[in-house]
């Protein structure tokens, strides 16, 4: 035989304003349909912690309980893709899913046929020895990246690309907790010849949600094309953040500019973020087929991002 006390509430209180539960109770609450509501309070109101006490920490939006020794936080991971271990291990998890980025038909798999830095005419004469990459930090850049080399910092930037092979990408990061702006750019000979459609740039993303990363924001430049015979040049690049790692982005596009002409010229993006990373890829539309549309390169940041996520969890 078992027998059951039902009350309201238990108003009963010592005088630290506590509830006052005599004995070895517990509470079963699984016949609610509700939820717990645990004290909560900033880091600043932490009480002096004892053995096993539990609240929600208002500052940082996260769970903790004492441990005996310290406030022991329960939540998402922080933001630590600073880490070279952690930036590392994304690397190359991205260095194996890069070739199922693109959409079917959308983007034609250019050849890299040059050093590591560049590509020459990588079929059908399509970039005149020119695409060359670097990493801009507060409007200033780097030297050409190579597309082999391993991790590199450049004014406390990391940065690392995923290879000399199609499609060309490159990954970037700033300290954590570090509101930083910092992008990619490319120069030379941009162009097909000079022939075809001119020069345009195209907002893919602004501040949206995409494959549970947010804010994203994503520019794409096409370049230029000749219709009759040279694929398309694409410039993308993206900032990705996400609500779990405390993710600001003050300027989605703090600097977006390009050349209008084909030919020795250039293009340059940069954003302000926080707890954030920066990529860019060089993309093709394909021959005959004329410049890359908003849905074109949502679907090659959408595969990318769902790749991301995947390796994130």
């Amino acid at each position: 035989m078992s027998s059951k006390i039902k009350v309201d509430q238990i108003t009963t209180l010592s005088e630290s304003g506590n509830v006052v539960i005599p004995g070895n109770v517990g509470l079963d609450g699984s016949q609610a349909n509700t939820a717990w509501k645990l004290p909560q309070g900033t880091t600043a109101e932490r009480p002096t912690g004892a053995v096993g006490e539990i609240r929600f920490n208002t500052t940082d939006a996260k769970l903790e309980f004492y441990n005996g020794t310290e406030w022991f936080q329960i939540g998402p991971a922080p933001f630590d893709l600073y880490d070279s271990t952690q930036f590392g291990a994304f690397i190359s998890y991205m260095q194996g899913q890069k070739t199922t980025w693109a959409a079917s038909g959308s983007n034609f798999q250019y050849e890299t046929d040059a050093s590591d830095t560049y590509i020459g005419d990588a079929q059908s004469d399509m970039y005149d020895s020119g695409n060359y990459t670097q990493l801009r930090v507060n409007g200033n850049q780097t030297s050409n990246m190579g597309y082999n080399s391993g991790l590199q910092t450049y004014s406390s930037v990391k940065y690392q690309p995923l290879g000399y092979s199609w499609p060309l990408v490159g990954i970037a990061v700033a300290p954590t907790d570090t509101n930083t702006t910092y992008g990619w750019s490319r120069s030379g000979n941009l162009g097909a010849d000079g022939g075809g459609g001119s020069p345009n740039s195209v907002t893919v993303y602004n501040g949206d949600t995409v494959a549970g990363f947010s804010p994203v924001y994503a520019w794409l430049v096409n370049k230029g094309w000749n219709q009759n015979s040279d694929p398309s040049v694409c410039h993308l690049y993206c900032t990705v953040g996400q609500s779990s790692w405390s993710s600001t982005v003050a300027g989605g596009f703090a600097t977006t500019d390009y050349a209008g002409n084909s030919d020795s010229d250039y293009s340059y993006y940069q954003s302000t973020s926080t707890n954030c990373f920066v990529w860019t890829a060089l993309l093709s539309k394909g021959q005959t087929n004329g410049d890359m549309s908003q849905a074109d390169a949502r679907g090659f940041v959408d595969n990318f991002l769902a790749s991301a996520r995947t390796h994130f969890g």
